[in-house]
């Protein structure tokens, strides 16, 4: 077996760290001056989309329980019977060969990335696209939920540890005479430059053959803010994972979506701690959707649920709803997706709940914040652009006010709303809330448009910047030629003081 590499662990780490940290701190500064344009919703003018991604049609097949979705603009069944749906999950099972360890320990598809053949994988998953999306204009979301490991090392803690492990006996195996921290840091490396390969290499095969999707990761980005039973619990996300996210700006730059979850506890119901959970984990995902280099913001669809984490049949109340779907819509989120699994339809009576649930006050909810954000869009931004909370932290929300607004319930499951904003409600509006331009609008109302660059703008624009390449170039030759005469006498002088000693000896 051979050695390790000479030189395999050696880093040039002080250029790389300055280059990385000078590299973040420029577009930190462009970000913070100089906020992208928001990317276009997907379904009209609408800021503020409500999406459903759970199994309901199964309360029809089963129980003849008709449940109406007219309260979502996008919808879709995560079961593998479905296709063309334009909100489709692809599971760890449904899109090429994903490799991942089952619960026995079994390895499928190889267990590992680098265990695996990234070929073979997108050759299948180039087909199950074309399966799960058989349109090729497709315009929903596409979401790819591969939950097993993350891409990052560090990050495959508890059942995760797994995917370390295997990844260390593969490299002990390989090579002979290695040290334990010449075992883990090869396994690091090649499992992080694999798994990237692996999620990058699908996003990418996605976004070419489906362009006007939105494709993302569900849970990503993620805040891992998760200790909400500690003491002092602030819900803030932990620096080291804030830093953890940066690193995966390959991820970022990948996607053209984001999903993030907000699993809340029925332990904390109704409390302050969900509330900021929400808050910093959507935060989170905004402030790193300003930093791809896609010429506007990343769109984030904050995935939810109607029940608790640890208990699906019992709904989030009011004031759930509004630390969760309420939260998201006033800190600037493009929507929500409601997913749920089998439970929610495995008998008659949860059927029924779900559809109580969706008929009253999910259903209220729903429509009074989606078309308080529309409402908020029309009278800032002239609908074009969404409204967005000016400070985060304060609890202001895009709800419509109850002295001036009814939400009517229709039989078949819909609302109907009734009222107008007044002058004093506007001003309050314009106080609370700033407007995030969509992509082709600029100005605080988003009523000027932003000039086009013509081609004989890009010619100029090229032409200035050859002129700067050469400018730089010669620069360069100026110093180079400057320095060589000192260093041609630095050797000179060098030879002769060597002379000298060996004349002297």
């Amino acid at each position: 077996m051979p050695g390790v590499p000479c030189g395999a662990l050696k880093h040039h780490t002080v250029p790389v760290a300055c280059a990385i940290i000078c590299s973040w701190l420029l577009i930190l500064v462009h970000s913070a001056f100089c906020q992208k344009p928001a990317k276009l919703p997907l379904v009209g003018r609408k800021p503020f989309l409500a999406a459903w991604n759970a199994p309901l049609d199964m309360c029809k097949l089963k129980y003849n329980i008709n449940v109406s979705l007219d309260l979502f603009q996008i919808s879709g069944s995560p079961r593998a019977v479905h296709t063309g749906q334009n909100v489709t999950i692809f599971y760890a099972n449904r899109l090429g060969y994903y490799p991942f360890y089952n619960e026995q320990g079994v390895p499928i598809n190889g267990g590992l990335p680098q265990n695996s053949s990234l070929e073979a994988h997108l050759h299948k998953a180039r087909k199950d696209i074309a399966h799960f999306i058989p349109s090729e204009d497709f315009r929903g979301l596409a979401v790819i939920d591969w939950e097993f490991w993350r891409p990052q090392w560090n990050r495959n803690w508890h059942k995760k540890e797994i995917y370390r492990q295997r990844s260390q006996e593969l490299i002990a195996q390989a090579y002979l005479n290695v040290t334990k921290e010449q075992v883990e840091e090869l396994a690091r490396l090649r499992f992080e430059k694999s798994a990237m390969e692996f999620m990058q290499g699908t996003l990418k095969l996605g976004t070419q053959t489906r362009p006007h999707g939105l494709w993302g990761f569900y849970l990503y980005p993620d805040c891992h803010n998760y200790n909400v039973h500690a003491h002092n619990y602030s819900a803030t996300c932990p620096l080291q994972e804030t830093h953890r996210n940066d690193q995966l700006f390959w991820l970022w730059n990948s996607s053209t979506a984001f999903f993030p979850a907000l699993a809340i506890r029925k332990g904390h119901m109704d409390s302050i701690r969900n509330l900021h959970f929400s808050q910093n984990r959507v935060l989170e995902s905004l402030r790193l959707a300003s930093l791809t280099s896609l010429p506007y913001e990343l769109p984030t669809f904050v995935y939810t649920r109607l029940g608790y984490r640890d208990e699906a049949m019992a709904f989030l109340t009011q004031k759930d709803l509004i630390h969760t779907i309420g939260e998201s819509a006033a800190l600037g989120a493009a929507g929500f997706v409601i997913w749920g699994d089998l439970n929610l339809t495995s008998s008659r009576q949860n059927c029924s709940k779900v559809k109580a649930f969706l008929n009253y006050r999910l259903g209220q909810y729903i429509t009074n914040v989606t078309q308080a954000a529309e409402i908020c869009s029309e009278l800032l931004c002239q609908t074009n652009g969404r409204c967005v909370r000016r400070d985060p932290q304060a609890p202001h929300y895009l709800h419509l006010s109850r002295g001036n607004y009814r939400i009517l319930s229709n039989r078949n499951g819909t609302f109907t709303v009734i009222g107008q904003q007044t002058k004093n409600e506007r001003q309050m509006l314009a106080d609370r809330f700033r407007c995030h331009c969509y992509q082709g609008y600029e100005g605080e109302r988003c009523d000027s448009i932003e000039p086009e660059e013509t081609e004989e703008d890009n010619m100029i624009k090229e032409d200035v910047e050859e002129e700067e390449e050469k400018k730089k170039e010669s620069e360069v030759y100026n110093d180079i030629r400057d320095t060589a005469v000192p260093l041609q006498n630095a050797f000179i002088l060098t030879a002769l003081l060597l002379l000298l000693n060996f004349s002297s000896i």
